[in-house]
């Protein structure tokens, strides 16, 4: 009798938290808009109203604020993200909004860098929200509103992810001073390639600009690949390059000082006094 109690509670306890399922949801929300075009026999219909998302892209954009709303009340609500990491968030949501409205030359800009910056000091979960964030501000700001947003927030909220996980992996190998710089470096590269060879898939499925670069349902994997290899090549492959370039000078040039912040604020904001 007196382990059904403990049964009990460890059951409970083994029950996965509203933050984590929420923050799953996103994930798998984000993975399956991109991917449903492909999985689907009907979307390229012409009456279907797939095309160019104009059907589910409202209610993407929808789930997308709803889900951020709810995770970020859920993360204040357990004490993970308290009112100044969350002031934290919105100023540089902000300024990366901002930064976007520069525009370099063949469309680089300065955005990317903040958001790689702000989410490895801060961590993944709260670089997924500056990503998704930072960039709906941008939109708002620089008119860039349309059924495309919903999948360029979830990029940008991929590489806040993906910055912010990079942190515990450098700690862990013990890289700090430059060649942390230097290791944020190569992922402000690798981010200038992925978010456009990422953000391509939203309209790619429904474009006929050649036969062998077109998506076509009932193709094999390989094929598939193939052919959208050669449409970014053909597309993409410098813009994304100057975009990389940028990421890496920027980073290079005020990554240490501006990280050397950002840490700080970091444990003044997670400081609490034993007292």
């Amino acid at each position: 009798m007196a382990s059904e109690p403990a049964a009990r509670s460890t059951s409970a306890l083994s029950l996965p938290s509203l933050t984590t399922v929420t923050f799953v949801a996103l994930n798998v929300l984000g993975i399956v808009a991109y991917l449903f075009p492909f999985f689907s026999a009907h979307f390229g219909s012409k009456d279907s109203n797939w095309f160019d998302h104009i059907t589910d892209a409202p209610l993407l954009f929808a789930a997308v604020a709803a889900l951020c709303m709810v995770l970020v009340v859920a993360d204040l609500t357990n004490g993970a993200l308290n009112s100044k990491s969350f002031a934290v968030l919105a100023v540089l949501s902000a300024l990366a909004a901002v930064l976007r409205t520069i525009t370099l030359p063949a469309g680089a800009n300065l955005y990317f860098f903040l958001v790689i910056l702000g989410a490895y000091a801060f961590g993944p979960r709260l670089g997924f929200l500056l990503g998704a964030l930072s960039f709906f501000l941008s939109a708002v700001v620089t008119g860039g509103i349309g059924p495309w947003l919903p999948f360029q927030m979830f990029a940008a909220a991929w590489m806040g992810l993906t910055a912010g996980g990079l942190r515990p992996v450098a700690q862990a190998m013990r890289i700090r001073g430059r060649s942390e710089v230097a290791l944020i470096v190569v992922l402000g590269v690798a981010w200038g390639f992925l978010y456009g060879a990422i953000t391509n898939l939203w309209s790619w499925p429904f474009l006929v600009v050649g036969p062998d670069i077109s998506y076509q349902p009932g193709l094999g994997v390989a094929e598939t690949l193939r052919r959208y290899w050669n449409y970014y090549l053909l597309t993409s492959l410098g813009w994304d390059l100057l975009r990389s370039v940028c990421n890496a000078v920027v980073i290079a040039l005020l990554g240490a000082p501006l990280l050397r912040a950002l840490l700080r604020f970091k444990d003044r904001f997670s400081w609490e006094s034993s007292g």
